[in-house]
């Protein structure tokens, strides 16, 4: 639908008003207050109350009171004024999202007409207006932590956990039911649940996180709110330039290392001691005598030290080939053996066992080390904001940029090329990441009561994911790529005083994709256009080795050519082989990395959305704030996943409507060299979704203040309808059409895929399902019993044939899955008890669609015939439930300092999981995904928090919680299944589930400089424990313990930030250091399941160091540096502001 479209249906909303009023959408607060005359205490009429800066303002009511809605967050100053008194300017007054901000005055006769008293707010340490835990960051408190990232302040708050991948997991739930929304508006991509749009730090006004049970206005979220509101361009110019650099800065170098001595042992062994190591030194020195003899490969199946002849013959002949060094590669002496080895010394050409790498004797510590590598990481940001010159005043704009780049803490060293080829030996970030970001917002105000706003965000990122197996061939690494960008138009209409509405239109998408090489037409092998002259100096009779398997190669010309209608001509030169690599080139033994190779999978995916949301808030009486609203988001989702296979000698075909028919294979063949190729969509190693699933929801609450309680009151209807298929008998999900045909010599029945089947003289008959299919070729092969007393044999062979196509007659076998409706009510109660305390209690029904990636997972609903065949999804799948209950208090116990202490507890019900096993026609079984599983959490969280006044300001949270469920994640009981496990009756520790977390903050200073602490205490999550029986028997060495039993080791983090405010030719200066993980604490977040540790193992007992098969060192593979935090990081800027 189109935003004209959306437009069009505006007055029709507005005309529903009486009816229902709209919401505030989780952007402005309210402030609100009581004048009175300072003599008698009687109430003033009329009194002008204005918010300076802004146009907002309001007069007092009969009683005294008033309010001002639509309030940014922010510090304000507020001015009362009143003929025959004196004024009062109110400085410092605090406005936060969804809160009151109270604001009481009393105007004094006495005082000269016109003259003002002018005070400071105290910010109220407790905000009696609350009644669920929430907790509110500014932007002066993101300046001023160290922190890098949004994510970096949602895990500081009570109740919140972080997971090792960095999902957020809010009182138990799993990661994907947190809902992230910006001004007022969600941008969760549901095709994960993952946060879709990120905000840089310097463009953030206020975070507000949600770890309670929220209002209705929040939807589509099950554990918790992420609510960021943006800043707005001011009426003064604005700017600053942001600079910092640094990186790791550890002393790890054992976990750090590129094949180097550390501690005991000797990654790669200088057998011979050259002071190098040999390559064959490890793989080829079976007689030990120190050097690498040509005989010593590892097909030495015989064991005499010597290679007798190919892999399949080596014990029984004595083939040396026909120069006694190099072997027989390509049968020189004709007896049919081949030989498998390198192609030998003293040929010209390198070989594994005859090269020397220079390996260095520290490994890559340089690389983390900021003395001497101070530009791991570089980051560039700025901001210009204020008034729009040239244009009509009113006109304001917001912008920032930031480009960002990180090596990594990873890295590899190229001694190999994806080919196999040595390479230059140079160190190679495994995990590098470079992002680039903006935002805009325009801002226009034409009059006191309209406001209207533009706002476009855009993200890209580069990087690569770290992959222990490529960290000799960092070549071979694919690329990951993110592109989000997101529109927003609003336009806020103040109708009264105690009115406004708002409207909101948002184009929103965020993409992901994968690949090594960006085009795949030429790759491995680029084509050149050269002249005739260029043409003529090449050596059209080169030869050149290629690769066709591990070790097994084969001479082809050099140069492929083709000439071109304007005589210049095509040239493929197969020389450099840098391109992708067919799956099986490489066999890589077991604890080895690899030698070469490339990932070859290829993923891409968009998640689309246009959304309409409009909202209107009235304040109808002094004690009923009523809330309302609806939205409409209409996807666009696509997902595309392959990978690259290799290119056999034929063709696919497609029917004239442009399906995949199948494929010709004329022959069959595998083509030499390898040559990359996609299979077409809906076929095999290839799938592919488009979808358009639609989402609706309205609500209504009411804030109830009254003096001496405030409830919020609220339901909300979401509608969600996934535009998609499922199958309408489970034993056939892939619904095969198969025909009845006829020949000119014989009746056939075939797949209307199977095009080898197709000929030019085929009849249809009719169409069946794959059990008539099998029953009618049951019937053609065996023929029919037949009672031939009653009929003859072609009456009851006609007559079992009719039967077959009436019962199994083919017909569409998807039915079109419904949308669902969940009403959810929800209520909270603040119930002050002094002006300074209040209880809070809470309740809630909240439903969340599955992520997308459930929903339509496995689209062409592909199976395969045996007891495991596969997952399907199933957009049939009901909302999932959560039950949310909260009872807390939060009290003033000192000048600035708060104590808060929540008990809560979660119900959930319908969560994902994965059903029993569904048996399919005519063999095997699959699963798919359903409401199955459930969980709960209880627990309760403390939180000691003392507000930044006379330059301290410290924060303690605690919680305790217990999170347990059947099952972690939906494809748990799968994998369980596969392992020949019994399902999960009883509830286990979630893998989440963190029983301690403590956190604090605090920071010190004064004008010009300050100093900020953050420190982490976090006790071990679960993992399941298992240990070596000391026996093999049944299906495997390991017993195990009860799933998730025991704890992984303690997390402990300590973070800091120091600043220094000067002046530099003018400008504002901030000179800045972070420092991340200041202690260097190696905290170990993935562990090895018998020992408990990441630091040592019994599963490769029994393992040699070496092997002649293998590459590395064992105790190299044994570490894991992808499974401990991150090391200490430094970063040094300097800020520059006008």
């Amino acid at each position: 639908m189109s935003y004209y479209k959306y437009i069009k249906i505006i007055p029709y909303i507005i005309s529903l008003q009486l009816f229902l009023s709209f919401s505030i959408a989780g952007t402005t607060g309210k402030i609100a207050g009581k004048v009175i005359d300072k003599d008698t205490g009687e109430p003033l009429i009329g009194c002008n109350i204005l918010v300076e800066g802004t146009t907002l303002g309001a007069a007092t009511n009969i009683d005294g009171s008033y309010y001002i809605l639509n309030v940014p967050p922010g510090i304000y100053t507020i001015r009362a004024s009143m003929i025959g008194y004196g004024g009062i300017r109110l400085n410092k007054l605090q406005v936060i999202v969804d809160l009151t901000a109270n604001a009481n005055f009393e105007l004094s006769t006495e005082m000269i007409e016109g003259q003002e008293i002018i005070v400071t707010a105290q910010t109220p340490t407790v905000r009696l207006d609350q009644t669920s835990m929430s907790a509110i960051v500014s932007a002066e408190d993101i300046e001023n932590m160290p922190v890098s990232e949004i994510g970096d302040l949602i895990e500081l708050q009570a109740g919140i956990v972080r997971d090792q991948s960095g999902g957020f997991h809010i009182r138990g739930g799993r990661s994907g039911e947190v809902s992230f929304w910006v001004d007022g508006v969600s941008t969760t991509d549901s095709y994960d649940g993952s946060s879709g749009l990120e905000i840089e730090n310097s463009g953030i006004q206020e975070v507000q996180i949600i770890s309670g049970t929220f209002n209705a206005e929040y939807g589509q979220a099950m554990s918790g709110i992420v609510n960021v509101v943006t800043k707005d361009g001011g009426n003064d110019l604005r700017g600053s330039l942001d600079l910092y650099t640094g990186g790791y800065h550890t002393s790890h170098s054992d976990l750090y290392s590129l094949s180097s001595p550390f501690d005991t042992w000797l990654p790669f062994s200088d057998d011979n001691e050259n002071g190098n190591w040999d390559y064959g030194e490890i793989l080829y020195d079976n007689n030990n005598n120190g050097v690498w003899d040509d005989g010593e490969s590892y097909w030495d199946l015989n064991g005499n030290n010597i290679w007798d002849g190919n892999q399949n013959s080596e014990a029984i002949n004595n083939d040396v080939g026909i120069d006694g060094a190099i072997g027989d590669v390509n049968d020189e002496n004709g007896d049919g053996n081949y030989t498998q080895p390198s192609n030998g010394e003293g040929n010209g050409i390198k070989d594994w066992g005859e090269h020397q790498f220079s390996m260095d004797d520290n490994g890559y510590i340089d690389q983390l080390n900021i003395i001497h590598n101070p530009t791991q990481q570089l980051n560039f940001s700025g901001h210009l904001s204020g008034p729009i010159p040239f244009v009509p005043t009113n006109f304001t704009f917001y912008s920032n940029y930031r480009y960002f780049s990180s090596d990594g803490r990873f890295y590899g060293k190229r001694l190999f090329l994806p080919n196999g080829d040595f390479g230059n030996e140079e160190i190679i970030s495994l995990s590098p990441f470079q992002k680039s970001s903006a935002q805009l917002k325009l801002t226009w105000k034409p009059s006191s009561p309209l406001k209207f706003s533009f706002s476009t965000f855009y993200t890209q990122k580069q990087y690569r994911t770290y992959d222990s197996y490529y960290k000799y061939n960092p070549d071979g690494l694919q690329w990951n790529y993110e592109y989000d960008r997101s529109h927003m138009l609003s336009a806020t209409h103040s109708l009264s005083q105690n009115t406004f509405y708002e409207i909101k239109l948002l184009d929103f998408s965020t993409s992901y994709w994968q690949h090594l090489f960006e085009e795949l037409d030429n790759i491995p092998y680029e084509t050149k256009t050269l002249s005739v002259s260029q043409f003529e100096k090449l050596d059209l009779t080169d030869s050149i080795n290629v690769r066709l398997g591990y070790e097994d190669y084969s001479r082809i010309e050099r140069y492929q050519y083709s000439l071109n209608t304007d005589g210049t001509y095509s040239v493929i030169d197969l020389k450099d082989n840098e391109g992708y690599q067919a799956y099986d080139a490489f066999q890589t033994p077991a604890w080895s990395f690899g030698l070469g190779g490339t990932q070859n999978g290829r993923f891409s995916r968009n998640t689309s959305f246009r959304q309409i949301k409009f909202d209107l808030s009235s304040q109808i009486n002094s004690v009923h704030l009523i809330k309302t609203g609806f939205l409409f988001k209409k996807y666009d989702m696509l997902a595309d996943s392959k990978s690259i296979q290799y290119e056999n000698e034929g063709e696919w075909s497609f029917s004239s409507s442009g399906d995949t028919i199948g494929f010709n294979p004329l022959g069959g063949s595998r083509i030499y060299p390898f040559t990359p190729t996609i299979n077409p969509t809906y076929t095999t190693n290839h799938n592919y979704m488009h979808v358009y699933p639609q989402e609706g929801a309205i609500y209504i609450q009411d804030k109830i203040e009254l003096n001496e309680l405030i409830i919020n009151l609220g339901i909300r209807l979401d509608y969600f309808d996934p535009k998609w298929k499922i199958p309408k008998d489970d034993r056939l999900p892939e619904n095969r059409k198969y025909y009845l045909a006829t020949t000119q010599s014989d009746t056939i029945v075939f797949w209307e895929y199977e095009f080898e089947s197709l000929h030019d003289d085929v009849m249809l008959i009719d169409s069946v399902s794959l059990e008539g299919a099998v029953k009618l070729e049951n019937l053609f092969s065996t023929g029919i019993a037949f009672d031939s007393t009653n009929q003859i044999y072609s009456e009851a062979f006609a007559h079992e044939l009719d039967s077959i196509k009436a019962l199994y007659q083919w017909e569409n076998g998807y039915s079109n899955a419904k949308g669902s409706f969940q009403l959810s009510p929800r209520i909270g109660i603040a119930y002050p008890i002094t002006d300074r305390g209040v209880i809070h209690v809470s309740y809630g029904h909240f439903f969340q669609i599955p992520h997308f990636s459930y929903l339509y997972d496995n689209p062409e609903f592909e199976i395969s015939n045996n007891t495991n065949g596969g997952i399907l999804g199933n957009a049939a799948l009901a909302p999932e439930k959560t039950v949310m209950y909260e009872i807390g208090i939060k009290q003033e116990i000192a000048p600035f300092t708060s104590i808060d202490f929540t008990m809560f507890y979660r119900d959930t019900r319908d969560w994902v999981g994965i059903s029993a096993p569904i048996k399919s026609y005519p063999v095997g079984n699959y699963r798919k995904y359903e409401n199955k599983d459930y969980a709960n959490t209880r627990g309760f969280t403390i939180v000691l928090d003392r507000g930044f006044q006379n330059g301290f300001g410290a924060g303690i949270d605690y919680s305790w919680m217990i999170a347990e469920g059947t099952y972690s994640n939906p494809t748990d009981s799968y994998f369980d299944a596969q392992n020949n496990e019994a399902p999960r009756l009883s509830m286990i520790p979630l893998d989440w589930d963190q029983t301690h977390t403590l956190n604090m903050r605090t920071s010190y200073g004064k004008k010009d400089w300050m100093i900020s602490l953050i420190g982490k205490y976090w006790s071990g999550k679960p993992y399941t424990p298992e240990f070596k029986t000391g026996s093999v028997s049944g299906s495997g060495a390991f017993a195990g313990f009860s799933d998730n039993s025991d704890r992984r080791p303690n997390v402990m983090n300590l973070d800091l930030r120091s600043s220094y405010r000067l002046k530099i030719i003018g400008f504002k200066a901030n000179l800045y250091a972070n420092i991340y993980n200041l202690l260097d604490f190696r905290n170990e977040l993935s562990v090895w399941r018998d020992t408990g540790r990441a630091t040592y193992t019994l599963t490769a007992t029994g393992v040699n160091d070496t092997d002649p098969s293998r590459v590395g060192h064992l105790s190299e593979h044994l570490l894991k540096p992808e499974w401990y935090s991150e090391p200490r990081k430094i970063n040094i800027g300097l800020n520059l502001s006008f």
